[in-house]
C-alpha cells in the first residue's frame, strides 16, 4: 500500500521591500548583507566599508552613503556611493561613484528601483561606476550612460603558466586529476601560450615611495605641461594617503619611475590580487600611471615591474589601455580578455562635465581594490 503523498508546501510570499537611504548607522548591517551575497566574511566586508566609505577624503557628511531595500527589517539590496574628486585642467569637480550593487535573489526585480534612486543624484553630480557586471551595465545603458573609454576588457600577461594552465583546464571541466596535471611543469597546455617578450632590464628605474608625502612631492614637482589636459583623477595628498598609504592592504605599492625625461619622475601604483577557481593565480594589477606617458615609457614601466615582481606573481593585469597600447602589448605576448560588457560607465545627463575626453586608470572607483 502506498503511503499518502505529503501536500506540497506553498511557496512563501516575498515580503514587500522599502527603498531607504543608507546612513553610517547601517554600515554593520549592510556589511552583513554584502557578506552573505558575496561569500566573504562579515569582518572583511565591514573593515572594507569603514575604510572605503567612512574614511574616503572626498566624502561629505551631507551625502548619502548609498541606497538600500529593506524587507522584514533586513536589507535585501543596496548600492553604495563612493565620491571621488576629478579635475579638468585647473578645474576640480566631484563625481559620485557607485559601488557594491547587490540585490537578494528573491528581490532581483527591485534592483532597478535602487539604481534609479542612485541616478537621481545626477542632478547634483556626474555619476560613474567601474565595477559593473553585465546586468548592471544594462541598467547604466538604459539610463543613458556612456562607457568609460577602454573599459571593455583587459590584458593578461602570464609570467608563470602552471597556475594559469590549471585554470584553463578547470574551466573546460576537466577532471580534478587532469587539472592538477595541467598545473605541472611538463604540461603541454602551457606550450600553446606565448611567453612575454618584454625587456626586463630596468628594475632599478622604479623607486619605492614610502609615504604619501613623497608621492605628493613627486606630483607637485611635475612641470605644468605634464599634467593631463583630459578629465582625470585629482591625485592630491588626502587621496594618495587614503588610497595607497592607509596600511590596509600590504600588497599596495607606489613607485617613482624615471621616464624619457629623467629630471621628472612618473607615479606608478600597483596591488596584488588572487584569481582562479581556488585562488591559485597571483596577479599584479597596474592601478595608476601618472602623468599620461607615451608607449615606450609604458613598455619600460611594465618591463621594470615584471623584473621586480617576477618571483612574486604569476601574471600582470593591464586595464584602461588605449588601442595603440593594446596592440603593442598583445604583440609582446599579453592575452586580450574581453569583458561581456564594459565595466566602466558615466552618466552626465545635465552636462556637468567640462569634457568627455578621459584619462581613466584602474585606480578610479572600486574596480581593482
Amino acid at each position: 500500500m502506498k503511503s499518502p503523498t505529503a501536500p506540497a508546501t506553498a511557496p512563501q510570499p516575498v515580503q514587500p521591500a522599502e527603498l531607504v537611504t543608507i546612513s553610517e548607522s547601517d554600515v554593520a548591517e549592510i556589511a552583513r548583507f554584502i557578506a552573505l551575497q558575496s561569500g566573504r566574511t562579515e569582518e572583511t566586508v565591514d573593515s572594507h566599508l569603514r575604510w572605503f566609505l567612512l574614511e574616503n577624503p572626498a566624502r561629505d557628511q551631507r551625502q548619502p552613503l548609498g541606497f538600500g531595500l529593506r524587507s522584514a527589517d533586513r536589507f535585501v539590496g543596496c548600492i553604495l556611493c563612493s565620491p571621488q574628486m576629478f579635475r579638468f585642467q585647473k578645474e576640480k569637480l566631484l563625481l559620485m561613484g557607485s559601488s557594491l550593487f547587490y540585490v537578494d535573489q528573491n528581490h532581483r526585480g527591485s534592483g532597478g528601483r535602487i539604481f534609479l534612486q542612485y541616478c537621481r543624484l545626477n542632478r547634483e553630480y556626474p555619476l560613474f561606476g567601474t565595477s559593473a557586471n553585465p546586468e548592471a551595465a544594462a541598467l547604466w545603458k538604459a539610463a543613458g550612460a556612456n562607457p568609460i573609454p577602454y573599459s571593455n576588457g583587459e590584458l593578461f600577461g602570464v609570467l608563470r603558466w602552471p597556475p594559469v594552465a590549471e585554470e584553463f583546464a578547470h574551466r573546460r571541466q576537466f577532471s580534478r586529476l587532469l587539472s592538477r596535471l595541467a598545473s605541472s611543469r611538463v604540461s603541454s597546455l602551457a606550450r600553446i601560450f606565448r611567453p612575454l617578450k618584454l625587456n626586463r632590464q630596468f628594475p632599478d628605474a622604479l623607486r619605492l615611495l614610502l609615504s604619501a608625502d613623497e608621492a605628493n612631492f613627486l606630483l607637485h614637482d611635475l612641470p605644468a605641461q605634464s599634467h593631463s589636459s583630459k578629465l582625470t583623477a585629482a591625485r592630491d595628498l588626502p587621496y594618495l594617503r587614503w588610497r595607497y598609504f592607509s596600511g590596509r592592504d600590504p600588497s599596495v605599492a607606489a613607485f617613482a619611475f624615471r621616464g624619457r625625461r629623467p629630471e621628472h619622475e612618473i607615479l606608478v601604483t600597483v596591488n596584488q590580487r588572487t584569481r582562479g577557481y581556488r585562488g591559485q593565480i597571483n596577479t599584479l594589477n597596474v592601478l595608476d600611471v601618472y602623468p599620461e606617458v607615451p608607449l615606450d615609457d609604458w613598455l619600460r614601466i611594465v618591463g621594470a615591474l615584471v623584473a621586480r615582481y617576477r618571483n612574486a606573481v604569476d601574471a600582470v593585469v593591464l586595464r584602461s589601455q588605449d588601442p595603440e597600447r593594446q596592440a603593442a602589448f598583445s604583440a609582446l605576448g599579453f592575452q586580450p580578455r574581453a569583458f561581456d560588457a564594459p565595466n566602466g560607465w558615466f552618466l552626465d545627463r545635465f552636462k556637468l562635465l567640462p569634457s568627455q575626453d578621459w584619462y581613466p586608470v584602474p585606480a578610479d572607483g572600486d574596480g581593482l581594490i
